[in-house]
């Protein structure tokens, strides 16, 4: 992978106790041989990091505080799609709830765009990385 482009590998979203996701996102860090996970904090970011230590102690883990709304974090990466550094490699079914999310989401919705929103916090940490590093979402 070249530093300015990303590719989106996968969308393992998923509803499940925080033991189950926590081991998920463990196979999947070790899997892709991710640096790091990234848990916004805001909403259970304690809780995250404390899970992910009893379950993969192991997993190195990174929490972020969002101190903007959806939106505005959004639009450095919905720049870098629009400037086509950012693809989907894979299946087109993959990728079809997170892409249901990306192209209908706004502001003023009731519900909230998880698959994008963890999209988001995934490629803004690779691109202040300044790393090419692997990352699922």
């Amino acid at each position: 992978f070249a530093p300015e482009l990303w590719s989106v590998l996968d969308d393992w979203t998923l509803h499940g106790s925080p033991g189950t996701w926590a081991r998920r996102t463990a196979e999947l860090a070790e899997k892709w041989g991710a640096d790091v996970v990234v848990a916004e904090r805001n909403f259970g970011g304690d809780m995250v990091r404390a899970i992910m230590r009893q379950v993969r102690p192991d997993v190195p883990f990174d929490d972020v505080r969002a101190s903007r709304g959806k939106s505005i974090r959004a639009e450095p990466v919905s720049t870098m799609y629009e400037q086509h550094r950012v693809h989907h490699i894979g299946p087109a079914d993959r990728f079809a709830e997170l892409e249901e999310e990306m192209t209908t989401w706004t502001d003023d919705v009731k519900w909230s765009p998880n698959r994008m929103d963890a999209l988001v916090w995934a490629l803004t940490e690779l691109a202040e990385s300044g790393e090419p590093k692997l990352w699922f979402v």
